[in-house]
């Protein structure tokens, strides 16, 4: 009688026992294995020279998204170089698998109209948008991005902007797939996009 009673419970114990290590390794699968840059961005519509313009616009394709203005001296035209030297190696293969997307942070002065000429001065598949302040802010804060104005009243332009100097790596369903900093090479940047295209 008393064993009758006790094989269940020993199975029943094993089971459940089984089944938390299963369930444990599985999390910690799913923590090693997910996308931890998922939660960043999401879809955002700005206008460039010739109308709005969406993230979703470049669904299927990889998207280096890059946040600076037209007057930086030096951090933008190096990134968005490096862009177009990216977009380069697979122009050959599908020059439709990867763009560029240019946000610029100087709501003053860089017009949807400039942004996109200086964009496409550095590649024709680097489009520029901008927008009004609280547009920009919105899609800043989205993407964690930090800008400033500084003024600079020694300068001709009267002041710069300091901002953040990564490019966000967007996969073709839309979402972040790898922080490249300002210091990656284009050997590198193309093999997170070539990752990035891959799955």
């Amino acid at each position: 009688m008393l064993k009758s009673w006790r094989m269940p419970v020993l199975a029943l114990l094993v089971a459940t026992g089984v089944g938390l290590g299963a369930g444990v390794w599985w999390h910690q699968h799913r923590a090693q294995t997910a996308n931890p840059y998922a939660h960043l961005g999401g879809d955002f519509t700005l206008a460039s020279a010739d109308g709005p313009v969406s993230l979703s616009d470049f669904r299927g394709q990889a998207v280096m998204l890059f946040f600076g203005y037209t007057t930086c001296p030096d951090v933008c035209p190096m990134d968005l170089a490096k862009i177009s030297a990216v977009i380069n190696r697979f122009s050959d293969a599908n020059p439709q698998q990867v763009a560029g997307l240019f946000v610029s942070v100087d709501t003053e002065r860089d017009t949807p109209e400039r942004t996109a000429e200086y964009a496409a001065f550095f590649h024709p598949r680097i489009t520029g948008v901008s927008g009004s302040a609280q547009a920009v802010d919105a899609v800043a804060k989205q993407y964690y991005v930090l800008y400033q104005k500084v003024e600079d009243p020694g300068s001709a332009l009267g002041y710069t902007v300091d901002h953040s100097a990564t490019t966000y790596l967007i996969g073709p369903k839309g979402k972040v797939r790898q922080l490249l900093k300002h210091d990656s090479t284009v050997d590198e940047m193309t093999d997170a996009v070539r990752a990035a295209l891959a799955g």
